[in-house]
């Protein structure tokens, strides 16, 4: 079993910007990735600054190049365990599904979310090319369009406030409900913003010549350029629940794994950066968050090296 500082679970933004930033701490960095990250149906990633529109598997292949210097190694392979070991300070023993083990001192999370999708058919078809979620990702490239904000049934405030803002982007903008009925506040709001809204249920939706429609149960297909979506989003591992990480459940962050103001999780020596904590951060946000989450960690391992030093010190 081999020694290291850091351990990260997860190979995105956020996983390799946190082992970028350590390894120019000169920690000792094993980077554990299964190559299933949330944007790879994608297409491009927009909004990144310095990157024009690269697709996911490039900016990754990118950023994995700007670690070679460093004491950094990637692994293609699944964590399985994180067993902590008890010898007075925060110590882990990770396992991974072809055999690997690591000991670290630190743990980051950064394994992300998946998007549960509204179970319309046709949805996850076109998932990533004209079913997007986010406009701040997505919408200057199709600004001045008509646009369709699909909610997620039994979410109806969520499926508004998408809507509202995805009306900066466009004055054609059409909610569509599910089945859920909207109050008057919501429908004065929507008005007021230049949104229609429909309540019928969505039977399908399907490829069209100029995007894709909207198929209403009683056949009404309405045409639109795009469709932005309402999703849940959900742990993409389950490592979080079983060492014991405080979990939010709702709020703007649901779905995430709780950690303090520099990302350290409710137990000692685990770490959590990137959408693993923040289901709303674009890709830039992630690897922000995770630079500024490593950073944390260099400082408390050097504590921990310094107490080390004063307690042994002649």
């Amino acid at each position: 079993m081999s020694d290291s500082d850091v351990v990260i679970v997860g190979g995105s933004m956020a996983g390799l910007q946190a082992a970028l930033t350590l390894g120019r701490a000169r920690r000792r960095v094993v980077l554990v990735d299964d190559g299933q990250p949330r944007n790879r149906p994608a297409r491009h990633v927009h909004n990144f600054l310095g990157q024009l529109a690269p697709t996911p598997a490039e900016l990754l292949a990118s950023a994995r190049s700007m670690l070679a210097p460093y004491d950094v190694t990637l692994v293609s392979d699944r964590v399985e365990s994180i067993q902590p070991v008890a010898d007075g300070v925060p110590r882990f023993k990770v396992s991974t599904r072809q055999g690997g083990q690591w000991s670290a001192r630190s743990i980051v999370l950064a394994t992300g979310l998946t998007d549960e999708l509204p179970q319309v058919p046709g949805i996850s078809q076109w998932w990533g090319d004209q079913v997007v979620a986010c406009p701040h990702c997505h919408g200057w490239e199709v600004r001045d369009q008509p646009l369709a904000q699909l909610a997620i049934r039994g979410l109806p405030a969520r499926g508004v406030q998408r809507a509202l803002l995805l009306s900066r982007w466009s004055n054609d903008v059409l909610l569509f409900t599910d089945g859920d009925e909207l109050g008057g506040e919501d429908l004065a709001r929507l008005a007021a913003a230049g949104v229609g809204v429909r309540t019928e249920r969505v039977r399908s939706v399907k490829q069209h010549a100029e995007g894709l429609d909207l198929v209403l149960a009683d056949g009404e297909a309405i045409v639109r350029r795009a469709v932005f979506v309402v999703t849940r989003q959900h742990q993409q591992s389950d490592l979080a629940a079983r060492l014991g990480c405080r979990l939010i459940s709702d709020g703007p962050n649901a779905g995430g794994v709780g950690i303090d103001a520099v990302g350290q999780t409710s137990v000692p020596g685990v770490w959590a950066a990137g959408t693993t904590a923040n289901p709303a951060l674009l890709a830039i946000g992630a690897a922000g968050h995770a630079s500024t989450v490593a950073i944390a960690i260099h400082a408390a391992l050097l504590d921990q090296d310094i107490d080390t030093a004063v307690r042994t010190y002649p």
